[in-house]
């Protein structure tokens, strides 16, 4: 079945991104406002460590989501390496089937080992940078934020899935109405004098309504549960382990990618917390997680385009990859660079009516924007790679991945750097090949090849 993303799926992918992170912004305030310098802190070190759900899912959503598109898109069989290229266009319910089931499985293991995990060695580290705050209020605050995490990953997968068949409007609704529960929750429980420990549980209310929504309406979409039902071919083990070995295949590649991301974007804060005081983090953690909200809405139609642009290679449509991929990339830097200016010209100014002491500079804040740029960019062309099911990038990733974490650590520890080494080491790491290497090589494909 073709996939085609409309003006409609496009302007509320852009809809469901900003209320997400604006989201954030709106919340800013409420957080800066009722908590602490320490306690602001520690929320932004939570955030950053709840990040870590992306390693534990290990690539497993992305790649589940492209396989359940080529189930979408007719495609006759999965492989481990490219795609069996469809005939008659018909979803292919039976392999949906097999997909599912397995996914199921996964999950539950995964989300299983991330909240031993989290409650466990991230307890300690919790207990650890607020050994000097008294009470159990890091702790229990902290363990709440652990079971949204639990329950985030464990229904995660039927978002990837609704993107996976083209129901992008519908994801996105999803987002706006499990954000709207989180923000006036927790505005509510932060006017009742609750905390961090209420900011936790808004986070936890969010993932349950934003994830049960996803199951629903996925089954729902044009009979897909119905459909589903009508198939009488059991998946045994023997599908599912091959399904598992086939999706396993790309999964642990995107699963490292994964890895690379939350070095080159969240580790560092928590570099920063170790060797700065959590006041001076926090002031650090709300630019990079302002300068994230800006890469993530501008990379809102790179999100919204990769099931037309894998629904594309499945069809062999190059005209479309390339219409698409200049659309992506094209839209991802006029908003970033729109974005920033806006921060600099009227949030910040905002932002410093409530707590001028924890809003980051401006040089610091475009420091940290230059190196956010480079990865949305470089991240906006591996994705023409990766929707033809192939991880080349891989290594590259890695590299320059734990080049920074060293470079920031050295940064940090060595030469005294303080934020500064955390951005320079960023952008030294990226800027020597990935930035320039993978849109380079892109291009060369797209444009001397007429059939994938």
């Amino acid at each position: 079945m073709q996939i085609h993303i409309t003006r409609s799926d496009a302007l509320w992918s852009y809809a469901g991104t900003i209320v997400s992170m604006g989201a954030n912004f709106f919340m800013l305030p409420f957080l800066m406002y009722f908590l602490d310098a320490d306690m602001l802190g520690l929320w932004y070190v939570f955030v950053s460590i709840g990040t870590i759900t992306s390693l534990f899912d290990f690539g497993f959503a992305v790649t589940f989501s492209r396989n359940i598109t080529y189930c979408w898109s007719g495609a006759s069989e999965l492989k481990e390496e490219d795609v069996s290229f469809s005939e008659g266009g018909e979803p292919n319910y039976e392999l949906m089937k097999d997909v599912l089931s397995t996914s199921r499985f996964i999950y539950a293991v995964i989300s299983s080992i991330a909240f031993v995990f989290l409650a466990t060695v991230g307890t300690l580290y919790v207990k650890y940078i607020t050994k000097s705050i008294n009470g159990n209020v890091a702790v229990i605050s902290w363990l709440i934020y652990a079971a949204a995490v639990f329950l985030n990953l464990y229904y995660g997968y039927y978002a990837s899935f609704l993107r996976g068949v083209g129901a992008i409007t519908q994801a996105n609704k999803n987002i706006l109405y499990a954000r709207a529960a989180h923000i006036i929750l927790m505005v509510v429980l932060l006017f009742c004098g609750t905390g961090i420990i209420g900011a936790c549980t808004a986070y936890l209310a969010y993932g349950i309504v934003f994830r049960l929504l996803g199951k629903y309406h996925f089954y729902k979409y044009q009979g897909i549960g119905e459909k589903l039902s009508g198939v009488k071919v059991k998946t045994t083990f023997a599908k599912l382990r091959k399904v598992f070995l086939i999706v396993w295949h790309n999964a642990w590649r995107d699963g490292l990618i994964s890895i690379c991301d939350y070095l080159c974007s969240q580790v560092s804060v928590i570099i920063c917390s170790v060797y700065l005081p959590l006041s001076e983090t926090g002031v650090y953690s709300i630019g990079v997680q302002i300068a994230t909200a800006i890469t993530q809405i501008s990379k809102t139609l790179y999100t919204a385009k990769q099931p037309e642009l894998q629904n594309a290679y499945v069809n062999s449509d190059i005209e479309t990859m390339r219409k698409t991929m200049r659309s992506i990339v094209v839209t991802f830097l006029g908003l970033f660079v729109l974005g920033t200016i806006g921060f600099v010209l009227v949030g910040r100014p905002l932002l410093r009516l409530v707590k001028p002491s924890a809003v980051v500079s401006v040089p610091v804040f475009l420091g940290i924007c230059a190196y956010q740029i480079m990865l949305g960019f470089r991240d906006c062309h591996a994705s023409y790679f990766s929707c033809t099911n192939r991880i080349l990038y891989l290594k590259s990733y890695i590299i320059s991945a734990v080049a920074g974490v060293i470079l920031s650590f050295a940064a940090m520890s060595i030469l005294d750097a303080g934020v500064w080494g955390l951005i320079f080491a960023q952008i030294i790491s990226q800027g020597v090949y990935n930035v320039w290497y993978w849109p380079m090589r892109a291009y060369q494909e797209l444009y001397t090849t007429t059939r994938r």
